[in-house]
């Protein structure tokens, strides 16, 4: 049995809910999609697609209840199909080891890009975003698929998943959810060559012809923001991976677009971001980069 839509409803206005069956995940998820104003189900118009990735212990509703992205999207010229897949509570958005375990990267490469083209209007025009582990998952994508992406953003990403420390804090990450390191990408993270294989900044190179944007706070609050738990430290933590990667792609002469400065790993700061890189991510889609 192929990859299929189960059921199809509206969530609200311009917002569209699949329930997606997917042989690569053995399961069936729910993927949103923010529609132009002029879509219908079975469309053959191709219109530009953002794929807009969650964090971990998180599901794609939180775009919808965190940020603007349904008006943001709704005002865009000609019109903006934005996809908000599912991608596991600690999934990683990478393919996990074992004939019975969930292969994200595929389902959304592959099955569910393939899907959404095939009847949902999604163009061949495509960029990437995401927040802490989707930011991770955003630039992932881009490296595993040179050219599927016009551009790829992330905001608090890990985007070194080998540098000093941060194997433990996903060790412990994932064990909070119920799940094991070692069965995603083996817990022996310094001798092996999947972790290598599935860290961003070891695959700078693969990243030469996508445009990038990636964001990073400094773990201090931006007055106004609402306090949430271990934002501020979590933020501390992961932000030296964004920095290692920029630094990395500009001693091999791609610098990427950065934005660094207050904020905390949390959706106040990741809504600024995405306001910030928005033309970034927009004019890639039609026109090509450009870093503002």
């Amino acid at each position: 049995m192929g990859t299929e839509v189960v059921a199809e409803r509206f969530a609200q206005p311009n917002v569209v809910e699949l329930d997606v069956r997917s042989p690569v995940l053995n399961t069936t998820v729910t993927v949103l999609l923010v529609t132009p104003s002029d879509w219908s189900s079975g469309t053959q118009r191709d219109w530009p697609t953002l794929y807009l990735l969650h964090g971990g212990d998180d599901g794609p509703s939180c775009w919808l209840e965190k940020t603007d992205i349904v008006s943001r999207a709704q005002a865009y010229p000609g019109g903006l199909l934005v996809v908000l897949p599912e991608g596991g509570r600690a999934g990683f958005y990478t393919d996990w080891r074992g004939p019975q375990s969930p292969a994200w990267h595929r389902f959304h490469t592959v099955e569910l890009r393939s899907l959404l083209e095939a009847g949902y209007g999604a163009g061949p025009s495509r960029a990437v975003a995401g927040v802490s582990m989707g930011g991770y998952g955003a630039v992932m994508y881009a490296a595993r698929n040179p050219g599927m992406f016009q551009a790829a953003a992330s905001y608090s990403g890990l985007l070194h998943t080998t540098r000093r420390g941060v194997p433990l804090l996903m060790r412990y990450f994932l064990r909070s959810v119920g799940e094991r390191i070692g069965a995603m990408w083996g817990a022996r993270w310094s001798q092996h060559a999947v972790w290598a294989a599935n860290n961003p900044y070891r695959l700078a190179e693969r990243l030469t012809g996508t445009p990038l944007y990636v964001s990073a706070g400094d773990g201090v609050r931006v007055p106004g923001d609402p306090p949430a738990p271990g934002d501020r430290l979590l933020e501390r933590l992961i932000a030296p991976t964004s920095h290692d990667f920029a630094e990395r792609m500009a001693a091999i002469g791609h610098p990427v677009c950065t934005s660094f400065g207050p904020g905390t790993h949390d959706w106040p700061s990741w809504q600024r971001e995405l306001d910030r890189s928005w033309g970034f991510l927009t004019t890639a889609l039609t026109q090509g980069d450009k870093c503002a």
